[in-house]
């Protein structure tokens, strides 16, 4: 994969500052196109993307605003685990070797994560709808699990998981298909329409995975289409159980000046998905 350009999270920062309240409010008010409260209030869930909210932020609103609309007091949002240490590289080897990775650090279930970006901008949409409602705020837990390594159930924390969801909505965020230069992706596909097929193609074929609770090929294939939910989505088909998804809008989003040297063709396929 090539290198990451530094600090993606001052980046994110920094499209949010061009976008300012005005740009949030259209993101917001275009979120209101799709309606996810009715599957959120009948115990199913969603998933959104987490590029920069200029790019797919209208894919975001509408899970923030569902969550908000169906009536719960707590909200549970799973995020992704970027971060590249050496240590966290070794576990993913591991991982994919089937070995034990439960001595890492990474090993888990966290709270916060230093640099992380995955939840930044729903928090950004969910404090701007809040403040836009003029509502009471509900209680908002983020959670990280990291290196899930097909076994969800022994994962460090996910008792305590278990117990929050039990009260909550229930939703998470995942970028479920990357392709291209900068991933050296073992099959090439560029934008267009062909791109498009691609990415709904590998997206259904890991939610029908992870149905039949089949989190062994599942993490295989998110290895195979660089999806990086693979942990995050482990953890929720674990905590609510076999769900059919629903993609409600794809795009592919180019990630070439995410990295040195601008490689291209890069994406991104960014989805709203829901879930029941």
């Amino acid at each position: 994969m090539a290198a990451m350009k530094e600090d993606l999270l001052h980046q994110y920062v920094l499209d949010l500052e061009k976008l300012g309240d005005k740009g949030l409010n259209r993101l917001l008010d275009e979120g209101e196109k799709w309606d996810l409260s009715q599957t959120l209030q009948d115990g199913g869930s969603a998933v959104f993307p987490h590029t920069f909210l200029s790019e797919c932020g209208h894919q975001i609103a509408p899970v923030v605003q569902a969550c908000l609309d169906s009536g719960t007091d707590q909200v549970l949002v799973l995020g992704v685990v970027h971060t590249l240490t050496d240590e966290i590289r070794n576990s993913r080897i591991k991982e994919r070797q089937r070995e034990s990775i439960k001595d890492s650090p990474y090993w888990g279930v966290f709270q916060e994560v230093e640099g992380e970006y995955s939840l930044f901008p729903f928090k950004i949409l969910w404090d701007a709808e809040i403040k836009r409602r003029g509502i009471k705020r509900p209680r908002l837990i983020m959670r990280y699990p990291c290196l899930v390594n097909r076994e969800p159930e022994k994962l460090l924390g996910i008792e305590e998981l278990k117990r929050i969801s039990k009260d909550s909505v229930v939703v998470m965020t995942g970028d479920l298909n990357h392709n291209g230069a900068a991933y050296n992706s073992s099959k090439m596909v560029g934008f267009g329409e062909e791109g498009v097929c691609f990415a709904r193609e590998n997206i259904l074929r890991s939610f029908e995975l992870l149905k039949g609770g089949n989190y062994s090929d599942y993490l295989d294939h998110c290895y195979q289409s660089i999806n990086d939910a693979r942990d995050v989505a482990s953890v929720l088909r674990y905590l609510c159980g076999p769900m059919s998804p629903s993609i409600l809008d794809l795009q592919l989003v180019d990630t070439a000046l995410n990295f040195e040297g601008n490689p291209t063709p890069s994406w991104v396929a960014t989805a709203l998905v829901g879930l029941k």
